[in-house]
């Protein structure tokens, strides 16, 4: 029910705010964060901590909004701009249209290069760190990073390398090369002329 409750709370929201949030002539980035898993207390605060610290390199500082079913307040209004959204959910069994290996997904429209919505599928982030013995906190925390950068650049595309790329391998995760967890310049670059816009 908790569950439900948070996915109508972000329905509510999408459907009766606009996509000003979506609009990047941000001072700072603020992020409303829905945990309909349920992620441990410790793994979520190492995840925040390591999504800013990955969005640093671009000039992004970010304050975080913690919303629930029962939260009140700035989580029921309509985004304002500079604002996104994260969902933290459990894929569904059987989900048709995303790849098993996909650990989130983000809403960019192709047409203006907006959007407000990225997905995290905790279960597969936490299915990879324990595949490669990796840390959930620290693997989330650049799955997150990952969505809101196709926000914040207003495209789905990937780079060849680095925290953007398509696939993330349990050799890449094993390996933990600090090139694989950050933006690459052109990506960077892109960030940027998004936010003086």
């Amino acid at each position: 029910m908790r569950g439900f409750l948070g996915l109508m709370v972000v329905a509510m929201t999408l459907t009766s705010g606009s996509a000003q949030g979506a609009e990047l002539a941000w001072s700072g980035l603020t992020v409303r964060v829905y945990d309909n898993a349920d992620v441990p207390k410790g793994a979520l605060r190492a995840a925040l901590a390591v999504a800013a610290q990955t969005l640093r390199p671009a000039d992004v500082e970010v304050t975080w909004v913690s919303c629930s079913a029962s939260s009140g307040g700035r989580c029921t209004v309509p985004l304002g701009r500079g604002e996104l959204m994260v969902r933290l959910v459990r894929s569904a069994k059987g989900s048709s249209g995303v790849s098993d290996e996909s650990l989130g997904t983000a809403l960019v429209d192709p047409a203006t290069g907006t959007g407000v919505l990225a997905t995290v599928y905790v279960d597969r982030v936490e299915r990879l760190a324990q595949g490669t013995g990796g840390d959930l906190g620290t693997l989330l925390g650049h799955a997150m990073a990952h969505e809101i950068g196709h926000l914040l650049m207003g495209r789905a595309a990937h780079a060849r390398h680095g925290l953007m790329r398509p696939r993330w391998t349990r050799a890449e995760v094993t390996r933990n090369a600090a090139a694989d967890w950050g933006f690459d310049a052109p990506d960077l670059r892109a960030i940027r002329a998004r936010k003086r816009m």
